[in-house]
């Protein structure tokens, strides 16, 4: 059913020789359809975050809420740049339906009054340090044969579902002051120890075996240039908390036996 709607409107004004004449005019004719159908659409997702690398399961749920049949019913789902869509995972109603495309769209079941289907898929999360969250949300077509007109066709979109990404990254490079070395000799490590990851990291603590051949040399444990005698890297020690993009530089020496 279509509703048409149009405002009128009537009123008076006065002519040079003074007569009084009134006149209308007519607004534009808007329109509204009124559906036949009710599709709800839900999308939701296993997870709120991702680790770079990691994957979530979407599920999107069809159901007819109405009394009219629904047909020809088509997917997709195009993931923006944060995910990439994992290969081969669509499934539909629980069967896994490795040849469906989920960009260029998949045929659905029919759905009678009060039917539904559910369609399942697995993202692959892209490098946080680009985009910090995916959003996206899935849109379904279908058809139904209106009384009037005969087989219409709609595409409505699902809620949009966001999902943020995260990175635990952390780097530690390590260096020595000599590639080579006979006995007696000190031995100078650096270990430079960077928050590349998209999160503050706390709690450190810092472990480094020593060497087969060596020996420890006390009191020569550095940080960010401080000395901190009581320090031992075979027991560990603790380093202060990394914002993102901080570090942290550790030096100690060991004496070659």
């Amino acid at each position: 059913m279509i509703i048409l709607n149009q405002s009128n409107v009537t009123f008076d004004y006065v002519l040079p020789d003074q007569s009084t004449q009134s006149g209308e005019q007519n607004s534009n004719v808007v329109q509204t359809e009124v559906l036949s159908s009710s599709v709800s659409k839900v999308k939701s997702s296993d997870k709120a975050f991702l680790n770079e690398g990691e994957t979530a399961r979407q599920k999107v749920v069809v159901t007819n809420n109405s009394s009219a049949y629904l047909a020809a019913l088509i997917f997709k789902d195009i993931m923006t740049s944060g995910a990439t869509y994992v290969a081969g995972s669509v499934a539909i109603n629980g069967v896994a339906q490795p040849s469906y495309d989920l960009s260029a769209g998949f045929p659905l079941p029919d759905l009678p009054a009060g039917g539904s289907v559910t369609v399942e898929y697995t993202i692959l999360a892209n490098n946080p340090k680009t985009d910090n969250s995916v959003t996206n949300n899935g849109a379904v077509t279908y058809t139904v044969n209106d009384p009037v007109r005969g087989p219409v066709t709609y595409t409505e979109n699902t809620n949009p579902v966001t999902i943020a990404l995260i990175s635990t990254r952390m780097s530690v490079v390590k260096s020595v002051d000599k590639a080579y070395a006979v006995s007696g000799e000190i031995l100078h490590y650096t270990s430079l120890i960077t928050n590349t990851g998209t999160l503050n990291k706390t709690n450190l603590v810092f472990y480094d075996p020593i060497p087969a051949g060596t020996t420890f040399v006390a009191g020569s444990v550095k940080i960010n240039g401080v000395s901190y005698p009581a320090y031992n890297p075979a027991v560990g020690f603790p380093l202060s908390d990394l914002a993102v993009g901080q570090s942290v530089t550790v030096e100690f020496d060991v004496k070659v036996v």
